[in-house]
């Protein structure tokens, strides 16, 4: 069975969220979801395999890189105190360029935005990436929006060879002590939530 993605990228993103809290409260979602689909009867590997996540992916090109990677911990960590196996700790991210930083009075910058926010993505190890039209903002993308945004990860990929490398930014110091640093504070963030009743 395919699971079902947890999706939320843009209702945390959009509301305001720092990049803490929507990690906080995604995985408190899934932390909800794990408890719901067990009390239903399901095991822990099963129940944490029907999940995936769904993550907005902003302009701020390192902490974004950071987002995801620490979104895979952070999940392991949660699916795991549920009693999932390592195997079931595995989730798929799907990440999608953010609404909220694109602008309607300049939208050609808005290509750029895009650019770098499906970098990030890949660099960060989304698993799959949708980047959304650099007109949005101005209503209904048209076709030259729509192309582009199709054409933005397939010449990422094609010019840098991204889908190439496992773990484009494994051991840079400089992401992996931002991933560290943000985990730590979703994951206490998290427990604020689950002592507050979830």
């Amino acid at each position: 069975d395919d699971p079902v993605t947890l999706e939320c990228p843009e209702v945390y993103a959009d509301a305001g969220a720092t990049t803490t809290q929507e990690l906080a409260y995604a995985i408190a979602t899934v932390a909800e979801y794990m408890r719901q689909l067990i009390g239903s009867g399901l095991g822990a590997d099963a129940a944490a395999q029907q999940i995936g996540l769904a993550l907005s992916v902003s302009s701020d090109f390192f902490s974004q890189i950071a987002k995801l990677r620490a979104a895979r911990m952070l999940f392991a960590k949660v699916v795991g105190a549920f009693g999932a196996s390592p195997a079931a700790q595995a989730t798929v991210i799907h990440a999608r360029t953010a609404s909220f930083t694109k602008t309607r009075r300049d939208p050609w910058v808005n290509m750029l935005r895009v650019t770098t926010q499906t970098f990030a993505a890949a660099v960060g190890g989304a698993d799959s990436i949708a980047s959304l039209p650099f007109d949005e903002a101005l209503g209904v993308p048209d076709a030259l929006g729509r192309r582009i945004a199709r054409n933005t990860s397939i010449v990422l990929a094609e010019e840098s060879a991204i889908g190439e490398v496992i773990d484009p930014a494994g051991g840079s110091h400089a992401v992996e002590a931002l991933t560290q640093e943000l985990a730590r504070a979703a994951w206490a963030e998290l427990q604020a939530l689950e002592a507050g009743g979830g």
